[in-house]
């Protein structure tokens, strides 16, 4: 999988098992061989969802090898250098949890266990869970001030640590936490130019940054919970108006919608349902929303993606293909670990029934085809999904000059034309301007719909006010 200044790391299989493991291997002659058993003795004893499984440690006569939970994810670095700066609803959510990760390190022995060297190539995010890898330089708060030499990330490493004079504490790795954050904001780091960061983060947001980022570290945060602490609290009470555009995208929890099911189905076989839904999922990721694809029809189209791609399903049944997440249809009897994905495009193909018999959906995309003979398919669908709380039309690549009446009971706000796409993996911008634009209208009409429900509930109360008064 990849060589470090301290050895090799494979990918292998547990033949029983059929599980996938990480095998690190270090040469005994090797001058960072002490280093990799305290490394080795360390995770033996840490047991936290977000650090990886130690499950043995082999040796022969030239090399020791550290077995552990293989972690298949996109470090931290690579999401922001690939997608560009988060938003700020991410950028706190993933910060929550890298806090109470470095927490867990510093209260799980007498000695609080400093890592050293947080930066977002060392945090890799499976799943939406971060998982923190790689602790060369991990040391107890004692072992690291005795050491004779000090290490650190560029960009991320505290003050303390390029000078042998200060010592090193819990504060060290809250300078760290500050500065991913930063990262996670802006794409860069707070060292090569502080302030870019003033003028789009939301303010209280900012405060957080600048505490824990402060050159002396009795004046940072002392603790990670307390940054923890602090994001949770804006978390709760939501961000700032003003400080996020309204229209997005119509899915952040700005807009109250923290999670989405969107159903996508077609008119009839044929008219690329399964093109554009893989479309629309990537259009999401793409725009930094993690979503996944599920196969809700018996096409077996995600399994021969997988199989051409030499892919394997984890242990929640997806696979990734393309770095996109999709998970094939596996049937009633399969039953696998609950995915914590609470943004989904499901694929039904022409299964309208089963569309509208699900209570979870709340999107119904209906997929037309855009050529001349495909006129008036679409009326039937319509009329079984009618009771659907939200459906739109969407006319895949219509035909120049082509000519359709749409049904009666779906408004004319609500049909939208799907300009040709060859990959649907990588959509382009025209098509993420019309993905765009069909989110867009969902929020607008479920707005309109928080609206009119609060505007009655309101009048209800003043009647109840009127009446008992009287």
């Amino acid at each position: 999988m990849g060589q470090g200044r301290s050895g090799t790391v494979y990918l292998a299989v547990h033949r029983e098992l059929q599980e996938k493991r990480a095998i690190k291997q270090v040469s005994k002659s090797s001058v960072a061989y002490e280093q990799f058993k305290e490394e080795a003795l360390l995770l033996k004893e840490l047991r936290h969802p977000g650090i990886p499984i130690v499950y043995d440690i082999e040796e022969d006569s030239d090399y020791s090898y550290l077995i552990e939970e293989y972690l298949e994810g996109d470090s931290l670095y690579d999401l922001v250098k690939n997608q560009g700066p988060l938003l700020q609803e991410t950028v706190i959510r993933y910060g929550i949890q890298i806090c109470d990760l470095v927490h867990y390190l510093h209260i799980a022995g007498e000695i609080p266990i400093l890592y050293l060297d947080l930066q977002p190539k060392n945090l890799l995010l499976c799943h939406e869970m971060i998982k923190l890898i790689d602790f060369d330089h991990a040391a107890t708060e004692s072992q690291a001030n005795e050491a004779n030499q000090r290490f650190g990330t560029p960009g991320c490493c505290a003050p303390e640590q390029k000078s042998m004079n200060q010592s090193l504490g819990v504060a060290t790795d809250v300078y760290a936490i500050g500065s991913i954050l930063y990262f996670l904001l802006t794409g860069s780091y707070p060292d090569t130019e502080k302030e870019q960061a003033a003028g789009i983060c939301e303010r209280r947001l900012w405060k957080i940054l600048c505490t824990c980022l402060k050159e002396r570290k009795e004046d940072r945060y002392q603790t990670a919970e307390e940054v923890k602490m602090a994001l949770q609290e804006i978390e709760g009470h939501g961000m700032e108006d003003g400080k996020i555009g309204k229209h997005r995208m119509g899915v952040s929890k700005n807009n109250q919608i923290s999670s989405l099911t969107i159903a996508l189905t077609g008119s009839r076989p044929g008219v690329g349902t399964t093109h554009l839904g893989l479309s629309l999922s990537a259009y999401l990721k793409q725009s930094g929303y993690p979503n996944l694809y599920e196969e809700h029809n018996r096409s077996g189209a995600v399994r021969r993606m997988a199989k051409q791609e030499q892919v394997s399903a984890d242990s929640y049944g997806i696979l990734k293909v393309k770095s996109m997440l999709l998970k094939p249809w596996y049937g009633q009897a399969v039953r696998w670990q609950e995915h914590p994905y609470s943004l989904v495009v499901r694929d039904y193909g022409t299964d309208w029934t089963a569309v509208r018999n699900r209570k979870d959906i709340d999107l119904v995309l209906l997929v037309c085809g855009g050529a001349r003979w495909d006129a008036g398919a679409e009326q039937e669908a319509v009329t079984v999904l009618k009771d659907c709380p939200r459906i739109s039309l969407v006319y895949n690549h219509p035909m120049p000059g082509g000519k359709w009446k749409k049904p009666e009971e779906i408004a004319a706000e609500q049909c939208f034309q799907m300009p040709y796409l060859a990959d649907p993996f990588c959509p382009d911008e025209q098509t993420s301007k019309c993905w765009k634009k069909v989110l867009t209208g969902i929020w607008d009409r479920k707005e309109g719909g928080f609206l009119r429900s609060f505007l009655r509930k309101m009048a209800g109360r003043i009647c109840r006010r009127i009446v008992s008064s009287v």
